[in-house]
């Protein structure tokens, strides 16, 4: 089931997060930062739940855009499963419900954000209609204090 993450699953998204980045010694989910993204009308983090279990997670956020009229644009980041629950198609029905929530608001697309040394998350991403060769992105980290 896909549900809306509550602050009580800061924990076990936390540990997703750090398996996602494992270089990275500042990641920390905060309940109260998931409790203001539960209150915000443009973000959203969800996570797939199964005998209650929390096997995957993916966080969205409508972005305003000024080329499309008053049509947003859909931002995917921190889209991970559990390495146990892969291959069941947890993933996919992450991706199918933020891509149903994108085409409800009228998103005119999603944008996927994945570290380039994901190269299986790739094929999958690819296998799902997501195309990584029309766009390069970039980031600059901002040091944090």
């Amino acid at each position: 089931m896909i549900r809306e993450a509550e602050p009580k699953d800061s924990n076990v998204i936390e540990n997703l997060y750090k398996k996602l980045a494992p270089h990275s010694k500042n990641i920390k989910v905060l309940p109260e930062r998931i409790e203001q993204i539960r209150n915000d009308s443009n973000n959203f983090l969800f996570v797939y739940e199964e005998d209650c279990k929390v096997k995957g997670s993916i966080f969205m956020t409508f972005c305003l855009d000024p080329g499309y009229q008053f049509r947003p644009y859909t931002v995917l980041e921190y889209v991970i499963v559990n390495e146990d629950f892969r291959g069941n198609g947890i993933g996919e029905k992450l991706l199918k419900h933020v891509e149903q929530l994108s085409i409800a608001r009228g998103s005119t697309r999603i944008i996927l954000l994945s570290s380039t040394t994901r190269i299986e998350a790739h094929k999958f991403f690819s296998k799902n209609g997501y195309n990584g060769t029309i766009s390069k992105g970039f980031k600059k980290y901002i040091p944090i204090n």
